[in-house]
């Protein structure tokens, strides 16, 4: 297939940047360049993939800094341990068996997906000695997750050592009620960021970011998925009980997701002169939708395969076409 060549000023400055690999990236043009990675549970192996692409395509060190939410923060983790492909793979492999997802642990009051055995998780691919490689990263990686008590979407930051890595990717991720309790970190409380923002390029452009390359785990044209009425009236009673205004979180999630997506289409296709500039890389309208908890491995290996290739195809063609036109001014939307 051939390469699909896009302009947008994202993916421009990233082919700068890449052709230039062995100088500082913040420092030499005056930008500064965000991964933002989406989660979803099991979906999250669409955004692995993705990583997996950029770790292909020795894009990594382009970055300034990575933002992830939920399963994103674990792929941005793994992106910055050199691991991502690892990841990626682990996905339709050891994240499938019932150690890590047994909806029948519910039924004895434990949850249902154990995160923490990833994390602890090691073999020749994923080695023990990865959390300390992205503890150390000169690339910062910023986890969010939803503080209970204030309601509201948190970052987790200054990551430097593996104790408190762990501990916010455990944050980020912790599903009510299927993830079991609140994580608690640093004298507070942490619930899945995916309460509060599943896409993560807001905080990213909090953060300072002029450009963001933004990992979506769901399709072109892909709704969310609604959540069984049983399932839905127990994580409502959980979240009321953690904290009355967590319920509003819950239920107005959708509604901001929709709204989120909608704003990163627009960025995409039409950037605005002056940033700040946003891409959404995501598969095409029809591609397969990973449920969040999937566990069947061929269409897990599936769907990581065709989301590497799909962003290998995008950022190749980015590159081939900054390469093409280095006159264009950094910063600047396409004419």
């Amino acid at each position: 297939m051939a390469d699909l060549v896009v302009r947008h000023p994202v993916l421009e400055l990233l082919a700068r940047r890449a052709e230039r690999a062995d100088q500082a990236t913040a420092s030499a043009d005056g930008a500064r360049l965000a991964l933002a990675i989406e989660g979803g549970g099991m979906r999250g192996v669409v955004s692995a993939g993705m990583t997996a692409a950029i770790e292909l395509l020795g894009l990594t060190a382009c970055f300034d800094l990575v933002v992830g939410t939920s399963a994103g923060a674990l792929n941005g983790a793994g992106l910055l341990a050199g691991v991502a492909d690892a990841c990626c793979s682990a996905y339709h492999a050891v994240f499938t068996t019932r150690r890590f997802i047994n909806p029948y642990r519910l039924l004895i009051g434990r949850a249902a997906v154990d995160v923490a055995f990833t994390l602890d998780h090691a073999d020749d691919a994923l080695d023990a000695a990865r959390h300390q490689r992205t503890a150390a990263s000169a690339i910062p990686l910023h986890c969010v997750a939803v503080d209970v008590d204030q309601a509201a979407a948190v970052l987790l930051s200054e990551l430097h050592c593996v104790e408190d890595l762990r501990a916010a990717l455990l944050a980020s991720t912790r599903m009510p009620w299927v993830g079991g309790p609140p994580v608690p970190f640093r004298g507070r409380r942490f619930l899945d960021g995916g309460l509060a923002e599943s896409i993560p390029y807001r905080t990213a452009v909090a953060l300072g970011a002029t450009h963001v390359l933004v990992l979506q785990t769901r399709p072109h044209g892909a709704s969310v998925e609604p959540v069984a009425s049983f399932a839905d009236r127990i994580i409502t009673r959980r979240l009321r009980a953690l904290n009355p205004a967590l319920t509003g979180l819950y239920q107005r999630r959708t509604a901001e997701y929709d709204h989120a997506v909608a704003e990163l289409a627009a960025a995409t296709d039409a950037p605005q002169p002056d940033g700040p500039f946003l891409y959404g890389l995501r598969l095409p309208a029809g591609s397969q939708v990973v449920g969040r908890f999937e566990r069947c491995a061929g269409a897990l290996e599936a769907a990581g395969r065709a989301a590497r290739e799909h962003a290998e195809r995008v950022l190749r063609g980015a590159a081939a076409s900054g390469r093409s036109d280095a006159s264009h001014q950094p910063g600047r939307a396409p004419r």
